[in-house]
């Protein structure tokens, strides 16, 4: 898997979304917007931007490893993102993420604290991690975008209209009506309410008149 690669893989789950969706190479610039100077700080190898809908990405593979080499390779992502936002949309910047896949692992170490460790850090922007399983790719690309915003369950089942939320007709009388007024009485305090004008000393005798009518 490289880079290219898994951002091919997220252009092609932002398409079946209907969502535009196109690769940004401003993203991985190594210089910030109007400046013709490379920034002088640690910067990351492999990233590919993307422009995702609404959503600006960075793609990046990452090596599971000790945590003074993780915090190394996460400065330089971060270092990346900072570049990549002089080039977004001002509006868009709150929506940045940083999607890495794992090309290999140290075995000494607790890979699975570390992907938590990495996921936690939002200094900077949201981060998601792939570990990819090669045994099954596409369970495993379909199980890592359940975790991101390109997860739209709700597309795979039909629409149910008649769900128990939707019964809401009548609610206010019925919980009135269960806290001791009558049905006559229910149905007069929410018809107040509805025609309530911001003069609570006028309301509130309609209520306590409203009590005594009959059921």
């Amino acid at each position: 898997m490289t880079a290219n690669l898994f951002a091919d893989k997220l252009l092609a789950s932002a398409m079946a979304l209907e969502w535009p969706a196109s690769v940004e190479a401003t993203f991985s610039a190594r210089s910030f917007r109007g400046r013709l100077d490379p920034a002088e700080v640690l910067l990351p190898d492999g990233v590919v931007g993307l422009r995702l809908g609404a959503y600006p990405v960075l793609v990046a593979p990452i090596v599971l490893e000790g945590s003074e080499q993780m915090q190394t390779s996460l400065r330089a992502l971060h270092n990346q993102m900072v570049i990549a936002r002089s080039y977004m949309r001002a509006e868009e910047v709150v929506n940045a993420h940083i999607m890495l896949y794992v090309t290999a692992t140290d075995s000494s170490s607790d890979w699975r604290g570390v992907i938590d460790y990495a996921e936690r850090d939002e200094s900077v922007s949201r981060k998601v991690i792939w570990m990819p399983d090669t045994k099954d790719i596409e369970t495993s690309y379909r199980n890592f975008i359940a975790r991101t915003f390109l997860a739209q369950p709700w597309r795979s089942h039909a629409a149910v209209l008649d769900a128990p939320l939707d019964h809401n007709q009548g609610l206010a009388e019925r919980i009135l009506v269960r806290h001791g007024l009558s049905k006559a009485a229910a149905d007069r305090w929410v018809a107040l309410a509805e025609a309530y004008k911001d003069d609570p000393d006028g309301l509130i005798p309609q209520l306590i008149e409203a009590r005594k009518d009959p059921e």
